[in-house]
């Protein structure tokens, strides 16, 4: 099913990932960048006509990558702080 699959094709950025870790293996610019093309194909119309475009699901891929993003900062974060202990 091609329309069951695009919709689910940006469900693992919605999904929290509780493994610091397991945040590096999430490219979101490859995934928002995918997202946009699939921008490009949808209709927009502001004369009262059908917009193809689902706000709802555009806004939680925007939250979860924003949620992944700080994620990687937050290991990130705790990293150099690792590294600085074992410095000093």
């Amino acid at each position: 099913d091609g329309d069951g699959e695009k919709e689910n094709r940006f469900m693992h950025l919605l999904k929290p990932i509780r493994d610091l870790v397991g945040n590096w293996n999430v490219d979101i610019a490859g995934e928002l960048g995918d997202y946009l093309t699939d921008l490009e194909e949808i209709n927009f119309t502001f004369d009262g006509g059908t917009t193809n475009l689902n706000f709802a699901e555009a806004a939680l891929l925007i939250q979860g990558s924003a949620c992944i993003y700080s994620k990687k900062v937050e290991y990130l974060h705790a990293l150099v702080f690792q590294a600085l202990d074992v410095v000093a």
